[in-house]
């Protein structure tokens, strides 16, 4: 995902640096450009350097975008310390809920942007990208930051077929929880089947599946004082799965043999759940079986 908005900030004419801890990531990277493959068929190649040592950079940046998994934020905000200046925006379009948190504890000075981001994006090789889906941004501010902030972020990655749009604090949240609701119901239940969004929406029984879970999570939301409606949040699935192509990212995860984000989706869930005292039984039968294949995965049984 940090490909696409490293690409959409290039394009806009910005200075882009790409971060990661895979070094063999960021030679490939520094030698032969980092590859998208648009939907259009095209492939563009951006020349952007890219280090795993930013200490090394000797400089700050007026923008981090963190995209990494759940359970790497507190890695990744550690690892890009040096670049981060007094007046540095922190911008989160990452998975799941607990975020925030994590990056606040890190950066409690800096300005810190939510967002949500509904782009597909499958890795076919080091460096080397599918962008499947392509869908609107949304970002907004926290309680640290200003709505300034966030239309100056927003303009670094807005463009023709990349739009980019800024909510207020209350809206943004609302439209946070209203991925998080979506993830819910999808990222678990497609990683356990394995199935490709396109074959998934033709599953008449994953998808009931996938419908009960996204309004529980509504109630959960609604519980922690997000109004949401399940029925527009299972028509938007529907409607998302049948034009995303590719596959979901836990799923991606999974055929990765890698750790899920499991903690900060499903997990989360449950945690708000226990929180407000909403029942979550189809949330937590997700977060037992992904921990099951997480093992299985580990012992080299799948």
């Amino acid at each position: 995902m940090g490909s696409i908005y490293g690409g959409a900030a290039h394009d806009n004419g910005h200075g882009v640096l790409f971060i990661d801890s895979n070094q063999d990531l960021v030679d490939r990277i520094n030698a032969d450009g980092l590859r998208i493959d648009r939907q259009n068929g095209h492939t563009e190649v951006y020349r952007v350097p890219a280090t795993a040592a930013p200490a090394s950079v000797e400089a700050v940046m007026d923008l981090v975008l963190i995209q990494v998994k759940g359970w790497a934020t507190a890695a990744a905000a550690a690892n890009v310390k040096p670049v981060v200046g007094p007046e540095t925006i922190i911008l989160t379009l990452q998975n799941g809920l607990g975020n925030e948190e994590v990056l606040r504890a890190s950066f409690p000075k800096n300005p810190i942007l939510i967002g949500m981001s509904v782009h597909t994006v499958i890795t076919l090789n080091l460096g080397h990208y599918h962008h499947t889906g392509v869908r609107d941004t949304a970002l907004g501010p926290t309680d640290s930051a200003t709505l300034a902030h966030a239309e100056k972020v927003a303009s670094v990655f807005d463009r023709d077929g990349f739009a980019t749009h800024v909510y207020p604090e209350r809206e943004i949240r609302t439209q946070q929880w209203a991925k998080f609701v979506l993830n819910c119901g999808s990222l678990s239940t497609m990683a356990l089947t394995r199935l490709p969004t396109a074959v998934a929406s033709e599953q008449t029984l994953v998808f009931e599946h996938m419908d009960n879970l996204t309004r529980e999570t509504c109630l959960i939301a609604k519980a922690a004082g997000i109004e949401l409606d399940p029925e527009e949040r299972v028509a938007f699935h529907h409607e998302l799965f049948r034009t995303a192509g590719g596959r979901a990212s836990m799923l991606g995860d999974v055929l990765a043999k890698q750790r899920t984000e499991i903690d900060t989706i499903n997990g989360a869930a449950v945690m708000y759940a226990e929180k407000y005292g909403v029942p979550a039984p189809l949330n937590r039968a997700m977060i037992a079986l992904v921990k099951g294949l997480e093992k299985a995965i580990e012992i080299g049984e799948a």
